[in-house]
């Protein structure tokens, strides 16, 4: 009985040996070819509790190496350290900014080199004052070439009564008399004549006025009485010692700012040359009225002008006068009733250009 109680120990004490041993080769089996997701508990635990800013984990192959204490290698991609993609190559960039240091030599280097050029492009441009169109061009940016030079031969760069000069040739038809243009203190036009009384006011006065100019006067009214017009001289000719009188007194009465935009001061009035009229009446009144009308329509077929039209004054320097005519004859008259002109613009554009070259 004891020896068969001694095999039966035996077989077991063999059968748990093999167990045993069957059990580590197993382990050894599993433990050499687990992958990173069968890592020890404590791995993950530690890769969890990580803070939440610490970059994140990833398995980019299929078999990682492991350490010396059979632990998994893990790669860390650390995405803060990486430099962002560049919208633009750097080369393009570089060439971005060489083009736009150079482009406002391009666009601005050629409009100073061709500036004298554009301004000789108008008929009555005067070399003479090219200083003065770059000059006003630059305060008045908005101004084509042929606004600046206008205005310059208009003197609009000036403000009235600066830089007057004296009128060489006083008798001339086409004589430009205004704030920037004064007659000689002793002249005299040399062709008056006495306007006949029934081409002028009852008030007992006598009116002078150049011959040429009466005489076109006289056929002016005289077609538009076959019209049913009356047309009637109240103001001709005046010296200077009389235009100083009457802008002194208005100077007196209303200031000089005001008696400026009606009256003259001596030297610079029209009606001292012979070839001015005012007609019918001195109000803006006369607008309105049937004579007004007439002379609108006629008055360039017998060489006369409005001489200081309605909105002109910053041209002219004087409000507007509808009652006001000046004599040039019937080819100046025409061409300033076509071309809308005043009389100043149509001398800066016509005869100063061909008076200074």
């Amino acid at each position: 009985m004891n020896s068969l109680f001694l095999r039966r120990l035996t077989l077991i004490l063999v059968g748990v040996v093999v167990i045993l041993l069957f059990g580590i080769a197993v382990k050894a089996v599993v433990i050499k070819f687990q992958r990173p997701i069968n890592d020890e508990p404590t791995q993950i635990v530690e890769v969890e509790n990580e803070p939440d800013n610490e970059p994140e984990v990833t398995d980019n192959s299929e078999s990682p190496d492991m350490n010396e204490n059979n632990e998994v290698e893990v790669e860390v991609e650390t995405e803060i350290e990486e430099e962002p993609v560049p919208v633009v190559p750097p080369g393009n960039e570089i060439e971005t900014e060489t083009e736009n240091e150079v482009e406002p030599e391009v666009v601005v280097t050629p409009e100073i080199e061709q500036e004298p050029l554009y301004y000789e492009n108008t008929s009555f441009f005067m070399e003479s004052r090219m200083d003065r169109y770059k000059t006003y061009a630059q305060n008045n940016p908005s101004f084509s070439a042929a606004e600046v030079v206008l205005k310059v031969n208009m003197n609009l760069d000036y403000d009235f009564y600066t830089h007057i000069v004296e009128i060489e040739v006083p008798d001339d038809l086409l004589v430009l008399c205004n704030k920037f243009n004064q007659l000689p203190s002793d002249f005299t036009p040399k062709n008056l004549e006495e306007v006949p009384i029934e081409y002028h006011v009852s008030d007992g006065k006598v009116y002078d006025l150049d011959r040429d100019a009466l005489n076109a006067f006289i056929e002016m009214s005289n077609h538009a009485k076959e019209e049913g017009i009356s047309l009637k001289i109240i103001s001709a000719y005046r010296s200077n010692e009389f235009q100083a009188y009457l802008y002194n007194k208005y100077n007196t009465n209303n200031g000089e700012k005001n008696a400026d935009r009606y009256s003259a001061r001596p030297g610079h009035s029209e009606h001292e040359t012979g070839l001015a009229i005012d007609i019918n009446d001195v109000s803006q009144a006369f607008e309105d009225t049937k004579a007004f009308a007439w002379l609108q329509e006629n008055a360039h077929d017998y060489g006369y002008i409005l001489r200081y039209p309605k909105n002109m004054e910053m041209i002219t320097g004087y409000m507007y006068e509808p009652w006001h005519y000046r004599y040039v004859g019937t080819e100046t008259a025409t061409i300033i009733k076509s071309e809308k002109l005043t009389f100043d613009a149509y001398y800066a554009m016509y005869i100063l250009p061909g008076n200074n070259r």
